[in-house]
């Protein structure tokens, strides 16, 4: 059998800078706003990407149960608002798995309450990016965690000019 996936801050940084397929677990109840995370994280991270998409709380918490070591995403965006306070569940699902806990997570959201902003921290949100989701800040907060090269950001900055 094959080696453990790891996690991207760890060991599968160099696997995405030579071009890996980069596994990512979208939870987003609204479809025009799973088309636009989409589009944005193709333009970051290439076309290469494997996409997991969970359009409820309750079918996200089923399937972080069902990750192995073997078949976990890599990166973790979370719609916060999902209905009745999913977003929170489905954070405090993925930190609570043994196999998902130190998967990167960001929070993607429309709410402006510093106490949902807080409180996704609280929870183990590696960031809170807000909607719609932006190329700029996406690949600057990949960078920051160490899933993309530095590099990258200040070529995007560059090209803005």
């Amino acid at each position: 059998m094959g080696s453990p996936r790891s996690g991207i801050g760890e060991e599968k940084t160099d696997e995405i800078l030579l071009g890996t397929a980069v596994r990512i677990f979208l939870v987003e109840d609204n479809p025009e706003h799973a088309f636009i995370a989409l589009t944005v994280m193709r333009q970051v991270l290439g076309d290469a990407i494997e996409v997991l998409h969970a359009q409820t709380t309750d079918e996200a918490l089923e399937m972080i149960t069902q990750f192995t070591e073997f078949d976990r995403p890599d990166l973790f965006f979370v719609d916060l608002r999902l209905p009745d306070n999913g977003g929170f569940a489905v954070l405090s699902a993925v930190r609570a798995s043994e196999v998902c806990s130190t998967i990167p997570l960001f929070v993607i959201t429309s709410s402006i309450y510093d106490r949902d902003i807080a409180e996704s921290y609280a929870l183990g949100a590696s960031a809170v990016l807000s909607k719609p989701l932006s190329r700029g800040k996406l690949r600057e907060e990949l960078a920051r965690i160490g899933a993309l090269p530095r590099s990258s950001v200040n070529a995007e900055m560059t090209i803005r000019h």
